[in-house]
């Protein structure tokens, strides 16, 4: 079988009149540079079709989800399409240069077979990246909880996911440790608030403002996906009685909802003259020969 060399070769000989090397030569720096602009015209190609794939209409239902789905496949589909074109033009260059391709990739099969057995983390991080990406199960901006971190996610590969923490480090994760973890942007979310009140308190006439206080917030925003809820008592401290408000909302605006919610029922409890709880310090005086 011919190369695109010989054949281009053949062409030029006919069209310049021309014979012996420099045919030859030209013939290959032509079939080279050919290789190379066709590659790259496919790769823009490629990157754009993906655009237009990825890219959901305005105004769809899911649209969010969709445009987090275009965030996280576009680059990497992208990276994909250029390792792809950028081998195709090397094979293409390699063999116009008289190398053998079969032998190349007879080796690099052999040689890829042993990398293959010795890094089998590797590769496990990489099938469970793959599966990530095809189940939809994160995707970039999403805030996910990782053991004790949690943070937002900025980029997903087939080996590494990296977060930002919510100290602003960047925190770098194999796809193979995401076997359990906790993304608090699917579906809803549920803000949770506590409020701690004094002993001496009526626990009846506290729970009535905190659930006042987050039904009026619920009417003022239209932010509650449900009535907020004052659950009760959920714990007894040392000076203090926690109670605890809930409310269903968008995943996206738990955390503003919480800040909010603190700030209005601080603000309502002290209105109210609902008493905040108070630690007792005591203090001892050591004088010579005893303690008074």
């Amino acid at each position: 079988m011919e190369s695109l060399a010989e054949i281009l070769g053949r062409l030029l000989a006919r069209v310049l009149r021309l014979e012996g090397p420099v045919v030859a030569l030209l013939a290959r720096t032509l079939a080279i540079a050919g290789a190379v602009l066709l590659a790259v015209i496919a790769y823009r190609l490629i990157g754009h079709l993906i655009d237009r794939l990825l890219r959901p209409l305005e105004g769809a239902q899911d649209y969010p989800q969709k445009v987090q789905r275009a965030r996280t496949l576009g680059p990497l589909l992208k990276n994909a399409a250029r390792y792809l074109t950028g081998f195709l033009a090397l094979v293409v260059v390699l063999r116009e240069l008289g190398i053998d391709i079969q032998a190349i990739l007879v080796s690099a099969g052999v040689v890829g077979l042993a990398i293959g057995l010795g890094a089998q983390s590797l590769i496990k991080d990489v099938i469970t990246g793959f599966f990530l990406l095809f189940e939809g199960l994160i995707a970039v901006g999403d805030v996910i909880e990782i053991g004790t971190s949690v943070g937002t996610v900025e980029a997903i590969g087939l080996r590494v996911t990296q977060l930002r923490t919510l100290n602003g480090a960047l925190r770098v994760i194999p796809n193979g440790e995401l076997t359990q973890f906790a993304n608090y942007n699917r579906g809803w979310a549920r803000a949770v608030v506590d409020a701690g009140v004094a002993w001496e308190e009526d626990v009846r006439r506290a729970l009535g403002t905190l659930e006042a206080t987050g039904r009026s917030w619920a009417q003022e925003t239209g932010q509650a996906l449900e009535a907020p809820e004052a659950q009760g008592i959920v714990r007894f401290g040392d000076a203090e009685v926690v109670l605890r408000l809930q409310v269903k909302v968008r995943p996206a605006e738990r955390f503003a909802i919480e800040n909010d919610l603190r700030r209005r029922i601080l603000e309502e409890f002290r209105a109210a003259g609902i008493r905040e709880p108070r630690k007792t310090l005591y203090v001892v005086q050591e004088r010579p020969g005893g303690v008074l």
